[in-house]
């Protein structure tokens, strides 16, 4: 049975405060969970299977599965948190009847290993909360005492987080914001040109003919005017002689020169 439902909630003595936790927790789990060490004989044994999945429709009859024989593990997923809060601890230590857990094994240790695991029985844990799970959330209906202290079926949604009205700012907080439009001109250019944009005609190249002159006159082993004389400034020419090389020097003799004489 579910949390929900108004004879589970009479046959109870909850406070108020107690009430409200319990369904501020329930919005809070997954629907998902996820069963560990299942007989091997669920994946093989269509009778088994059966067995295994009429625990969890006890509590809810449009749960689904998805097994996972690789890991010994099966995932529930459930029509409501109040049913997978449910099942998370009343199927703890579930264990498959004698009569159908008898499948021969060839392997004497994967055997052992099998026995081992069918004696404790299955473990059920909650999965981690996904995004899914976040989008299906809905506000939960909150109890309110009367004078005499009985219950009083009416509801309110003043206390709730998530709502129809919250933005997408409020709810997305914790993720990180995508770039504002401004932006996506840079990363996604548009398939035609922006308005008022014209074709320009590319300017020609720049060359310097004056360069180009000067080093077409230079040429080696002859001297060069930088810079021709001012009269008027009266600043003299810039003239460049190259040096002669060693080569054309030839071998350099060092002069003999007559030992001085020696004074006594």
């Amino acid at each position: 049975r579910c949390l929900k439902d108004t004879e589970f909630l009479e046959d109870r003595t909850c406070s108020l405060q107690e009430t409200q936790d319990a369904f501020q927790t329930l919005s809070c789990l997954t629907k998902k969970l996820i069963v560990t060490k299942v007989p091997r004989e669920v994946y093989s044994d269509v009778a088994s299977k059966t067995l295994f999945e009429n625990v969890f429709r006890h509590f809810d009859n449009a749960c689904s599965f998805v097994y996972l024989p690789s890991f010994s593990r099966v995932l529930v997923t459930m029509s409501s948190t109040e049913a997978a809060f449910m099942a998370r601890f009343e199927t703890q230590g579930w264990r498959l009847p004698k009569t159908t857990n008898s499948s021969p094994h060839t392997d004497g240790t994967e055997n052992h290993l099998n026995e081992a695991s069918a004696e404790q029985g299955i473990r059920c844990y909650f999965a981690e909360i996904d995004d899914q799970d976040v989008q299906s959330a809905r506000p939960r209906p909150k109890l309110a005492l009367g004078a005499a202290g009985a219950s009083v079926k009416q509801t309110s949604f003043e206390d709730e987080e998530l709502t129809d009205e919250n933005t997408e700012e409020e709810i997305d907080e914790g993720y990180l914001a995508p770039p504002k439009p401004s932006r996506l001109f840079l990363l996604s250019p548009p398939a035609s040109p922006p308005v008022g944009w014209e074709p320009r005609v590319e300017a020609e190249p720049c060359i310097n003919y004056d360069l180009l002159s000067a080093i077409a006159s230079m040429e080696p082993g002859k001297t060069h005017e930088l810079h021709p004389p001012c009269t008027e400034r009266q600043h003299p020419s810039i003239v460049v002689t190259p040096c002669e090389s060693l080569a054309s020097k030839g071998g350099l003799r060092i002069t003999p020169t007559a030992c001085p004489r020696r004074t006594e």
